[in-house]
């Protein structure tokens, strides 16, 4: 978590910080990503660094939370009109539409997979609870109008919910032969064929538990 003074800056310091965040994890593994190009291009001494952020990881952690959350972008959105199938695949999915807007940021979220950097991420708890609070209210609409069962906790179905969308890109890049610096550079892996129809099979595997019993 950064501190008190990162929040302190202007916000536009605070976004050429950020800027150079990006752009250095998009290039660079984390473990080979370094403090020292990030203060020159954002235009700050180390010191200055060292006051925004405890260490390196620190920061790397904020960044990816911060992009995570932009990818998902479900932070008080409101409750879905869609199907409940139709808006977990629309998640799923979201990841080309991110890649586009954001390609120096998918590099990041891509590379943050490697082991070096998986091992950084000390938690990616408050997106987690982000995703948790949006899936209870997506859930409990469903069970109102019927469209899902009612004899389930909405607070625990949103668990699973949130779990499979946090676990899935995981998931993905351990069952399949995805290099991690290809990823970053070509897009998304969601348009292979093979790995399009695994989101899909969880997909309908959530709608499957939480669709209503028949009598």
């Amino acid at each position: 978590m950064p501190k008190q003074t990162f929040f302190n800056l202007s916000g536009r310091k605070r976004t050429r910080l950020m800027d150079a965040l990006k752009a250095e994890f998009a290039a660079h593994p984390y473990s080979r990503a370094s403090v020292e190009r990030v203060t020159v291009a954002a235009g700050v001494s180390k010191g200055s660094f060292y006051q925004y952020f405890e260490d390196k990881q620190d920061a790397y952690t904020h960044l990816v939370t911060e992009l995570m959350s932009s990818r998902i972008d479900v932070a008080g959105a409101p409750v879905p009109q869609e199907s409940f199938r139709d808006v977990l695949l629309a998640q799923i999915g979201a990841s080309r539409e991110f890649q586009a807007r954001d390609p120096l940021g998918w590099a990041v979220l891509s590379r943050s997979y490697a082991e070096d950097a998986s091992m950084a991420l000390a938690s990616r708890a408050p997106l987690a609870d982000e995703v948790r609070a949006w899936a209870v209210a997506a859930i409990t609409a469903g069970q109102a109008e019927g469209s899902l069962r009612d004899d389930v906790d909405p607070r625990t179905a949103a668990w699973l919910v949130e779990r499979a969308l946090m676990g899935l890109p995981e998931h993905l890049m351990s069952r399949f032969p995805i290099d991690v610096a290809a990823a970053a550079s070509q897009g998304s892996a969601m348009n292979r064929p093979e790995i399009a129809q695994v989101a899909r099979e969880v997909v309908d595997m959530l709608v499957a538990a939480l669709a209503p019993r028949r009598s």
